[in-house]
């Protein structure tokens, strides 16, 4: 009977964390969509593309534990035997963790106004080189597909280094956002509280850094080498969700207004017309807006926000008023701001 509940058992578990945290994800994934109707079509495919890939999981790990728990309970052969399902898992959770990686690979790149190319050159080296072991030990139990045991001694060797590239790369991740985003703005302020509300704003920051799956992480690895029989699995067939929810998280923590004056100040698309007190209260008003001294609590603007906004105004800050003096109309185009 032990048996059974460290077997089915916690594939039936696992199972129904499975699609709890799909419903999760699919929630905010569909606030995303509705808030950032008109984000930048790059992010709406990562986002689209990271939301297929858990629904392919979903499915496959539901179709996995119906097979265990119904068609092949009892049947001692079936169950020794290598799922397919377990076989299609590592296609769809090490894709979503290679895309989530590498986007936030990119985003430490921006917000360190683009001069560390060092971490975010390590994190993407470290996503590629996991990438590609899931994807050899995919196909190679693809063609070998003998019993878990068989097929477990054959890949887990090459398996862990696997599972150390991923943690590797989220440690990285979460000490360069927590660097920039934390511990080099906490600098600035004069107050450090330690409040209900701030202890939940330092919460959302820490997902913001990408905490979640480099726990997840460890949790899989701790119940592997621990004595839960496959309760390991409920990490597997979570972790692809969790990713998701990650980067659903750190896309929702941007501000909408200040996204978009970025977007336009990097794309030099629409032309908006200044006057002289309206030169020097835009000036004063974005110095103001990145360089303002509060908790972390009373921040209308992100982390993220702040460093791209203040980026772009000291790269910009000559050309701004060498355009306006030069200009006969005193028009200015967004990209110059």
């Amino acid at each position: 009977m032990s048996d059974i509940k460290l077997s089915v058992g916690a594939l039936v578990v696992s199972g129904w964390m499975s699609f709890m945290s799909f419903g999760l994800v699919l929630a905010f994934g569909w606030q995303y969509f509705l808030q950032f109707y008109d984000d930048k079509v790059l992010y709406k495919t990562i986002v689209t593309t990271c939301l297929l890939l858990c629904f392919g999981d979903t499915v496959v790990s539901g179709l996995w534990c119906y097979r265990w728990s119904s068609s092949y309970f009892g049947n001692a052969a079936a169950l020794l035997a290598t799922p397919q399902e377990a076989i299609a898992t590592l296609w769809f959770f090490p894709t979503t963790t290679f895309i989530v990686q590498l986007w936030f690979a990119a985003r430490i790149w921006m917000i360190s106004m683009r001069k560390n190319l060092i971490l975010p050159a390590l994190i993407a080296i470290l996503s590629s080189g996991s990438w590609a072991i899931a994807i050899w030990m995919f196909s190679k139990l693809v063609k070998h597909h003998s019993t878990l045991v068989d097929d477990a001694n054959l890949v887990f060797p090459v398996g862990y280094a696997w599972l150390g590239g991923d943690i590797a790369a989220d440690m990285c991740i979460f000490v360069g956002l927590a660097y920039y985003t934390e511990i080099r703005s906490r600098k600035q302020r004069r107050h450090h509280l330690l409040s209900p509300t701030s202890l939940w704003a330092v919460t959302c920051r820490m997902i913001e850094c990408n905490v979640l799956p480099l726990i997840s992480q460890l949790v899989l690895i701790i119940l592997f080498k621990t004595n839960v029989g496959l309760y390991y699995i409920l990490s597997d067939m979570t972790i692809a969700k969790i990713y998701t929810f990650s980067l659903l998280i750190s896309l929702h923590s941007r501000t909408p207004i200040v996204e978009a004056i970025s977007h336009a100040a990097i794309s030099n698309s629409d032309p908006i017309t200044f006057t002289r007190s309206t030169i020097n209260a835009t000036a004063v008003q974005v110095r103001q807006d990145v360089h303002v001294v509060h908790d972390i609590e009373a921040s209308p603007i992100s982390p993220y926000d702040k460093m791209e906004i203040e980026h772009e105004f000291e790269v910009r800050k000559g050309s701004l008023a060498d355009e306006y003096h030069d200009s006969p109309h005193h028009h200015i185009g967004a990209g110059e701001v």
